[in-house]
């Protein structure tokens, strides 16, 4: 059977309608980026990649994909069956690190909000897509099926393809400076190291988190701002609106209400 539908999808076209605003796909991002870092656990772990996560702990990504982005979208988690409903349809939330999205035997023909994502690369897509059985291939031993590859060339609507994901401010650095800044003894160190070294470029509170392995760094970011300042070196946070005025006066880029930049710039 050719993998075309055979009349428009009401339901599909609806979910589609809804998740489609610029605004709320900027959501699932949010949360798909929230998710990543909460699994990377770098305060407590000191790690920066899903590569240095164990695999058992992979396994939870997926359902924590789910919690986040259905909290940035404002939905309601369903307590049994299908994830949530948009619009009066039930979808299914489903995330792949790669594009092998499986479905269960409880999913088939149901609508389901496909994601993936790539932190190498920062990019995360959005897709929505119903999982009729003849776009399916065959179950796999735990009975779960995946999207034939036609099918998610031409059938899947999707309302983003590898679009920019927040990126993951350690793990995208030069490794010879990550180094640098990882070898630092203390977290103070490590912390004011990042500033120095890493300059007009935003750092997240995640990151932050890592270096400083704790929770609100924000001592350590004051601390470094007082002691780079003998530097000639400015520490500048999305937070603060004279901060904000500061990066505007010298032509960089505003910064999110958890970031911070460094310039030598006066």
């Amino acid at each position: 059977m050719a993998d075309h539908p055979s009349e428009p999808d009401s339901g599909v076209a609806a979910v589609t309608e809804w998740l489609g605003s610029e605004k709320r796909v900027e959501s699932i991002g949010r949360g798909i980026r929230a998710a990543i870092d909460w699994v990377i656990d770098g305060a407590r772990t000191r790690r920066y990649s899903l590569g240095q996560v164990e695999q058992s702990e992979k396994l939870y990504l997926g359902n924590r994909i789910e919690h986040e982005v259905l909290h940035e979208l404002g939905l309601v988690k369903n307590p049994q069956g299908i994830d949530t409903a948009i619009e009066g349809h039930e979808v299914d939330i489903k995330f792949s690190l790669s594009t092998n999205w499986m479905i269960p035997p409880e999913g088939v023909g149901h609508i389901c909000m496909l994601l993936s994502a790539d932190d190498d690369s920062s990019v995360f897509s959005v897709g929505v897509f119903r999982a009729a059985a003849e776009l399916l291939n065959a179950s796999n031993r735990d009975e779960k099926r995946s999207i034939k590859r036609s099918a998610a060339r031409n059938i899947v609507h999707w309302l983003a393809k590898d679009a920019p994901l927040s990126e993951n401010f350690l793990l995208h650095l030069d490794p010879d400076v990550r180094t640098a800044i990882l070898n630092e003894k203390s977290g103070q160190a490590r912390v004011t190291q990042a500033f120095r070294l890493v300059q007009e470029k935003p750092i997240s509170i995640v990151a932050l988190d890592t270096l400083a392995v704790q929770r609100d760094p924000s001592k350590r970011v004051r601390d470094a701002r007082k002691a780079l300042e003998k530097e000639g070196i400015l520490v500048l946070c999305g937070r603060w609106e004279s901060d904000q005025k500061t990066l505007k006066r010298l032509g960089l880029p505003p910064l999110g209400r958890e970031e911070w930049m460094s310039t030598r710039r006066s």
